[in-house]
């Protein structure tokens, strides 16, 4: 998936202390820091033809997707056939 920068955030030294980013399809955006936290927000539509919005917050990306990762994992061992 490739992330398009949207905005770039500078301090007082010309210094990137921010970031808008958002995926190719615009189902995903988020706004990074330089200190590791950001909000992340997934954009999805329900059956019934309706925009839903999601935001996590986190400042600990790893631990987020290694969260994930063993989510999907149980549900592969008692979902998929």
């Amino acid at each position: 998936m490739k992330w398009i920068i949207k905005s770039k955030h500078l301090n007082e030294d010309e210094k990137i202390i921010g970031l808008e980013l958002q995926d190719e399809a615009g189902t995903f955006d988020a706004n990074v820091r330089w200190d590791g936290s950001m909000e992340i927000h997934i954009h999805s539509i329900t059956e019934e033809d309706n925009m839903v919005v999601d935001t996590i917050h986190t400042y600990d990306i790893d631990g987020l997707i290694n969260k994930l990762e063993g989510l999907k994992e149980v549900c592969m061992d008692y979902l998929d056939d």
